[in-house]
Parts: C-alpha cells; structure tokens; sequence
C-alpha cells in the first residue's frame, strides 16, 4: 500500500481546520497527522518540539491577513522542518510577500475556501516532486541516553539496547557515540581499530557526507553501523557544535533508528543532540548520590523545554529487596520508572572482555531478557519469548509518548 504524505495542518480559524480535514480526506496520497492552532504570537518551541515527533512530510498553512506575522511564521517553519514544502492557503497577497514566502519554502498559494480539485492537484504535485512516496521513509527515531552520574553504565545498557533493538525491529540502525572523553561504544562491540569523525587535524565540518560514512564501521555479527564522533579532543568538537543537528538530520535519512551513547555532562555538544532527540533515556543507579543528580539532571531538562512526555527514567544495578525501591524513587523524584535492568556484574563484565554485547550472546538470563523487554516495550511489541543470539536480523512502530509523572522540586538534598 502507498505510504501517505504526513500532512502537518497549522490554522488560525477552525472553520479552515474542519475545510483542510475534509479536502485533504479525499486526497488518496496523503493524511492529516497533527492540527496545530496558532494565534498572532506564533507557536512556542515546546509546540515546535512536540510536532517533531510526527515527522511531517508536508505543511498545509493558513495565512493571515498579517503579512509580518506570515513571514515569522514561515521563518519558524523552515527553521525548524528545513526543506519541507509548505501549502499556503490565503487571499491574494503581493507579489513582494509572495517572493520572501517563495524563498522560506512556499510551494503553492491556494486560494480560500479550498476545494476539492485544488487541494488534490496540488498534493500530486508536491508528491511528483517528492519522488515516489512509496519509496520514502520516515527519518529515523533518535534515543539518546543520558548517565545521571558517571559510572551508571550508559554505554552498557545503550549498547545492549542497540543489539535487542535491531534483532527485534530488523531495521537499520546507527549506534553514535558523542562521548568525546571516554566514549567506549567501539571496544563494547569488539572493535579495537576505531575510527572518529572528528581526527587530531580535523579542520572544517562535520557535514562532509565521504567523510561521514567513511567514518562509520559495520559491526558484522549484528549489522549496526557505529560511528564515534571524537577521541580526546573536547574543544576541537565544542567548535562544531553547530553542525551538529544538522548532521543528525543527514543521517536520520539513512536509518531506521540512531542510538546516541552521550556523556554524562549538559556541555553544548550534548545538548545539541539531546534537541533532536525523540525519546531521552536517562540512566540512574538507585543510589542517594545518582538519584541526586537525577534530580539536577531533570531539572536542567525542564530548563532546556524537554517535555516529561520525551524523558524515559531507567534504573540500572537494581536489585529488589535494597534500602531505596521503585516506589520510594518515584515518590522521591516526582517521576515515573520507565524500566529497571537488574544488577548481574559478572555476566556484563564477561561480555565486554569478550567484546560481544551480552543480548548477542543470549537472551535467557534476567538480564538480558531484560534488555528486549525493554526494546519491546519502546517499540510497541508484546513482551513475549525473544528471538535466539543469531546474526540474523518486526515493522517499526514508533511509541506514542506515555505519561511520566510531572517534574516537581525534590528533596534530596538533606539525605
């Protein structure tokens, strides 16, 4: 069946809201798949966030009679869904406004009401220059995962998600290791020649698509490409911080999903990232010093605008019957335990002298039956027996955001 265009709706009145729900309800190449109203202050950036998500493939706009207000909007627009053709819907404006728009992404203008025969042709239009939308896939879902402290084992449980992740989902996926400092990802899957985006005599871009992929090396027992973005030069990386999402956007069209193992640090680099990201696992072990920092860490992502909706809190080394439970956290820090990965020391430690991820090795023991648990549940599978260690490689099915508990002011401090 033909993939429909994602159909991004933005309006200002709702009779245009019910007369594009309509219109584009008869066009077989297309779907509505978010109705965002917008008043004359525009849209908020946790607005802009949230619609990321659904990553639209085209934007139907109602224009105002406000011509300033139009052309903020549409700057908005093509800051934040760059190269996405945008259907503007209004009344006769002039030729000076109609350049600017055409230049900020503006396919057509339609005029208002719209009708049957304007809205399908111009669908199919946008569609023959899109290329074949059956062809076309979504960018890739990007999981970044975030140590409250360090040593709470964030390249372990990323990269163990990466492997269950890949066997469950049977799609392509990157795994991205940001931790200029200490990152590990290569030597987890076995890899002891390493390379790095970012060289010693690095000078210029990260935007070089033959100095990208020649960066990257395929782990052969699972597929998964893995790409290091540095090796000990911080300041080096901090000047191309710039580059950075669109990098991620570069490379969201030639996978399904990119894992990002990032430091433990707020630092500009991460933070970049952690903007483009869609689901932000942080990584805690159930500890009063990490569950500290927990605290800080989610208040720094309330400051930066992170929706609690994209935040999945994972406890890491838990053991049940310990002082500090699930429940005692969760009331603790005012959020919801997304999932618990049980603590077995000597099989993780086996697994990284072997230089094979433990979820390629097996999927009987606790631990790593934990790991495609977790993978089902993120990709919306039922938690059931799991495929054996094979190298061989379900549909993708993005997760809607669950609810987490609201971030709140914790009490930490005097424990």
């Amino acid at each position: 069946m033909t993939q429909k265009l994602r159909t991004l709706v933005i309006y200002r009145e709702d009779r245009f809201r019910k007369e594009s729900r309509h219109q584009v309800g008869k066009v077989e190449c297309a779907k509505i798949v978010l109705e965002l109203p917008v008043s004359h202050g525009g849209l908020s950036s946790e607005t802009w966030e949230e619609s990321a998500l659904v990553s639209p493939q085209l934007v139907l706009l109602e224009l105002s009679k406000d011509l300033t207000s139009n052309l903020k909007l549409l700057r908005e627009l093509q800051q934040n869904f760059p190269g996405i053709p945008v259907l503007a819907a209004g009344e006769m404006l002039d030729s000076a406004f109609l350049i600017q728009a055409l230049r900020l992404g503006v396919k057509e203008i339609l005029p208002k009401p719209l009708t049957t025969e304007t809205v399908h042709h111009a669908f199919v239009r946008i569609q023959s220059q899109l290329g074949s939308v059956g062809q076309t896939k979504e960018p890739a879902t990007i999981f970044s995962f975030f140590s409250s402290k360090g040593g709470s084992g964030s390249t372990t449980v990323s990269t163990n998600f990466a492997v269950s992740l890949s066997k469950l989902s049977k799609k392509k996926i990157l795994m991205l290791d940001l931790d200029t400092e200490l990152g590990d990802v290569a030597n987890f899957f076995g890899l002891r020649s390493q390379k790095f985006l970012v060289e010693a005599d690095h000078d210029g871009t990260v935007l070089d698509p033959a100095m990208i992929f020649r960066s990257i090396t395929t782990h052969s027992k699972t597929g998964i490409d893995l790409l290091s973005f540095s090796d000990w030069f911080p300041q080096r990386s901090k000047a191309l911080v710039a580059g950075v999402k669109p990098l991620l956007s570069m490379l969201q069209g030639e996978y399904d999903y990119i894992i990002i193992d990032t430091s433990s640090t707020l630092n500009e680099l991460v933070v970049s990232v952690l903007d483009s990201t869609h689901i932000i696992f942080l990584i805690s072990k159930c500890n009063l010093p990490a569950l500290r920092n927990a605290q800080r860490v989610l208040h720094g992502f309330e400051g930066l605008g992170y929706s609690a909706g994209r935040i999945r809190l994972l406890l890491n080394r838990y053991q049940k019957g310990q002082d500090i439970g699930i429940k005692e956290v969760e009331k603790t820090l005012g959020f919801q335990v997304f999932w618990s990965i049980p603590n077995d020391y000597k099989s993780l430690i086996r697994s990284i002298q072997a230089g094979d991820p433990l979820t390629l090795q097996t999927s009987s023991i606790p631990i790593a039956k934990s790991f495609y648990d977790l993978s089902a549940r993120v990709l919306g599978l039922p938690i059931q027996s799991h495929p054996k260690p094979t190298s061989s490689f379900l549909v993708r099915t993005k997760e809607t955001a669950t609810e987490s508990m609201p971030l709140t002011t914790l009490n930490l401090l005097k424990s």
